[in-house]
């Protein structure tokens, strides 16, 4: 194994040990968000990009890595970020059926939780759909309507036009404000560790990530791999590199090594049925191919970068789950 892929699987094991002391894996915490009555995922999740933020603009100026930003999903349904807006739903609703999201199934499959399972066949199953069709749902004049209306701006310093240093610093104000808001008025459960020290060991895996592999953490592709690999079996053509599979293994490997040394909450009984699981999970990993990342490709790294579809996706995702959260009450 080429030390490429080595360096992507240690990654993933420090992501997914990272996910596992913050304590965002739980099903209960993930559903808790999306019900509005527990915010230890949102503090996680803001202090884990406000910390990637800085990670992005210190790799970029030294010039050690190249960070891009995330361009539109742009499918030519209705708008230019309808992709992102309908796989973001989709995400949600996913995320809320299953208390699960791409990253941390990983993480639940590691801590041996049955529904884990369920959830990640109907991920594999959505990756393996996506990779056969997900081009063909693309309309012809997408590319050439966003080519007629001049440069695209993909990120909030090209729309704005202030330096990505003015709109980080406003970033982590918000970020700041954001958390402070959230510590005094939100409702969060107790944890052994604080959920913004958890986002700052996301962070910190961030930065592993950085400078291990030069490019920042997303895990959703790890499933369309597994489904384009599906396809070149059966159609005995060449498949894709192993890097972001790696990656999602080590996230296993990590968070069951972590589980040894740090307390971990094991829930007695699954809030998520079978068909929930399976249906969730395609649900959430088809509308995060749709959208061209999921909450962490999307949420810790791509609002990292300031690309306006990373917020467009984000916003939907916690509009779905959240409605969804509402709608099964």
């Amino acid at each position: 194994m080429s030390s490429s892929l080595l360096l992507s699987a240690a990654s993933g094991a420090i992501f997914g040990s990272a996910l596992t002391a913050s304590g965002v894996y739980s099903p209960s915490v993930i559903l808790g968000q999306m019900g509005l009555s527990n915010f230890h995922m949102f503090k996680s999740f803001i202090a884990a990009s406000a910390c990637s933020a800085l990670i992005v603009v210190g790799a970029n100026r030294s010039g050690y890595a190249r960070l891009p930003h995330r361009t539109d999903s742009s499918y030519g349904w209705f708008m230019k970020y309808d992709a992102n807006v309908v796989g973001g739903l989709l995400q949600g609703i996913g995320m809320t059926l299953t208390g699960a999201c791409p990253g941390t199934v990983l993480v639940q499959i590691g801590l041996g939780m049955k529904s884990a399972w369920n959830v990640a066949v109907g991920g594999v199953l959505a990756g393996i759909v996506f990779a056969r069709i997900g081009q063909s749902l693309k309309r012809s004049q997408a590319t050439a309507s966003s080519s007629s209306s001049g440069p695209s701006k993909y990120t909030l310093q090209e729309q704005t036009g202030l330096s990505t240093g003015s709109i980080v610093a406003i970033y982590e104000l918000l970020c700041l404000v954001m958390l402070t808001a959230a510590t005094y008025l939100a409702p969060t459960r107790n944890y052994w560790l604080n959920p913004i020290a958890g986002g700052l060991l996301i962070g910190i895996a961030q930065a592993t990530s950085v400078l291990f592999t030069r490019k920042t953490l997303g895990v959703s592709s790890a499933y369309q791999d597994i489904g384009k690999y599906f396809w070149s079996i059966l159609e005995r053509t060449p498949g894709p590199g192993l890097s972001n599979v790696l990656f999602a293994s080590g996230m296993v490997a990590g968070a069951r090594l972590i589980s040894q040394y740090v307390p971990v909450t094991l829930e007695k009984t699954s809030p998520v049925s079978t068909p929930a699981a399976v249906a969730g999970g395609f649900a959430m990993i088809f509308g995060a191919r749709l959208a061209g990342g999921c909450t962490s490709g999307h949420g810790i790294s791509g609002m990292s970068t300031m690309s306006i579809s990373s917020f467009v996706t984000v916003a939907s995702m916690f509009a779905g789950g959240i409605a969804a959260a509402f709608l099964a009450q």
